[in-house]
């Protein structure tokens, strides 16, 4: 994607079939300020896709592990990466109080922790589970309101806090750090 939105930028047309673009486009891109983030394992994605491509210059992870799954029960899986060496450019890392596996997400994120040089920040967002982050914020409410997931159903995909209050918080994290960080190129 990056290539292609190079070549937009540089007066290309990237179009496979030669669609004309807006005019202007090009132009209006600025290459200098561009942040990644993903959920889960496009939370994985995003933070590795820091590591290896120098034009990403901030990324956020969204409950997503750093490692591989472990091969065996009671094994650690391999670090990847972003990990083992960390990453020299900004990366916030939030989790929920209510994902079933943060112990299994710790490991990977102490190692970034310690190999970033103080790039990687980590925040925790209380009365909160992994489905938080997506559009089930604001969904499973209303499946519960509807007779069609139970109070503990909800609370265990999205956590016990309300989207009024949800939605903003994941969404002020993730746009304040991506205006501190890609304020100035």
């Amino acid at each position: 994607m990056l290539d292609q939105l190079e070549l937009t930028a540089a007066g290309r047309n990237p179009d496979a079939s030669g669609r004309p673009l807006p005019a202007g486009l090009g132009r209006a891109l600025d290459l200098r300020r561009i942040g990644v983030y993903g959920h889960s394992a496009g939370g994985t994605t995003a933070a590795q896709a820091l590591y290896e491509d120098r034009r990403l210059r901030a990324a956020v992870n969204l409950e997503g592990y750093l490692d591989h799954p472990p091969e065996r029960p009671g094994s650690e899986g391999e670090l990847f990466p972003v990990a083992r060496y960390g990453v020299d450019r900004p990366m916030l890392m939030l989790q929920t109080d209510g994902f079933p596996h943060r112990a299994e997400l710790e490991r990977s994120w102490a190692a970034v922790l310690a190999h970033s040089h103080g790039r990687t920040r980590r925040g925790q967002f209380g009365a909160t589970a992994h489905g938080v982050f997506t559009d089930y914020a604001a969904f499973a409410p209303q499946l519960q309101a509807a007779g069609l997931m139970t109070a503990e159903e909800r609370i265990k995909l999205v956590g016990a806090s309300g989207p009024d209050r949800s939605i903003p918080l994941v969404r002020r994290a993730v746009r304040s750090f991506f205006a501190r960080q890609l304020s100035a190129p």
